[in-house]
């Protein structure tokens, strides 16, 4: 689905710690409204003890993971259900961070640092459903050249860069975009991986891989109207062998359709989404963001609803 994650045995590079509570007390050091409430647990009883203790929505996350859509909720109306979290203990020696759900809305932002100055190459605003406990990311769109976040979150994030002793190379942030506050969820200094990529190849942009390859860096907000692009993947709720997609035409015939990126077949077998790896995705391109927002909000109505039509296994 439509996330950031890193290509097959790449992670955090030295420099920038892997694990989240390290990440936290780094940006904390650095700026510290970016940073999190964070709270580490070492254990499934203290973890218990923690949610039980809490009056808000707490977002419960492995230190240290390698999946995609690692982060559960837990609400004092819709609490963890049994065995929920059991999966977080299972690297030897794990930690869980709890913190309070942060207001706003998910973002990635992507750039490069030269010669110590941080260069946003491509960001990009998060749709998300929630599924049980999770929130998985759907879709991303990219931000306007023009649009006012991106000087904010250049000026926000550039002590973060500094602190960590990045002078050249790309870094990877995940955010959440409140009205009055940014908060850092994760800083990795690598490229981002994929579609983020392959959403700037089709938008027409350098982004990171440009500015690597050439060594100078275009920032997003010198890219002139490049338009607007986006991905949509389609969460799977059962099991089973799929038996069609519920209207493909429809979903392929919105007016930001710009093709498949993957697609599952007639007699695939499918397993509920629990993490961001894609099953259905689709991409999107327009020059009107209105308009590829329309679509999303389509996709997302659909999404709910469901597309795969499945028989049992």
């Amino acid at each position: 689905m439509a996330t950031a994650q890193p290509a097959p045995g790449r992670g955090a590079a030295e420099g920038a710690p892997a694990g989240k509570a390290a990440q936290n007390a780094a940006v904390a050091a650095a700026r510290p409204t970016l940073a999190l409430d964070l709270t580490v647990l070492e254990g499934p009883a203290e973890l218990a003890a923690h949610l039980a203790a809490v009056r808000g929505a707490t977002v419960v996350r492995p230190d240290v993971s390698d999946d995609t859509g690692s982060a559960l909720f837990h609400r004092p109306s819709a609490p963890l259900p049994a065995g929920a979290t059991a999966h977080l203990w299972e690297r030897p020696g794990a930690r869980v961070v709890a913190h309070p759900e942060a207001a706003g809305v998910p973002h990635f932002a992507n750039g490069v640092v030269h010669e110590g100055r941080l260069v946003l190459t491509d960001c990009w605003r998060c749709f998300t459903l929630d599924e049980g406990p999770r929130r998985l990311i759907t879709s991303v769109i990219n931000l306007a050249p023009s649009a006012p976040l991106l000087p904010r979150l250049t000026g926000e994030l550039q002590p973060v860069v500094t602190a960590s002793g990045a002078a050249d190379g790309p870094v990877h942030f995940e955010l959440v975009v409140g009205e009055d506050q940014t908060k850092v969820v994760k800083y990795a200094r690598r490229q981002a991986g994929s579609p983020l990529p392959e959403l700037c190849d089709l938008l027409g942009v350098p982004g990171q891989a440009g500015a690597l390859a050439t060594g100078r860096p275009v920032a997003l907000a010198d890219t002139g109207s490049p338009g607007f692009v986006a991905d949509y993947s389609f969460l799977v709720r059962a099991h089973g062998r799929l038996e069609e997609i519920t209207d493909l035409a429809g979903l392929v015939g919105r007016p930001s359709y710009a093709g498949t990126e993957c697609a599952p077949r007639p007699g695939d077998l499918l397993s509920p989404s629990q993490d961001e790896s894609a099953v259905l995705q689709l991409l999107l391109r327009h020059d009107e963001e209105a308009t590829v927002l329309a679509d999303i909000a389509h996709y997302q109505e659909r999404n709910r609803a469901g597309v795969f039509v499945l028989a049992p296994r």
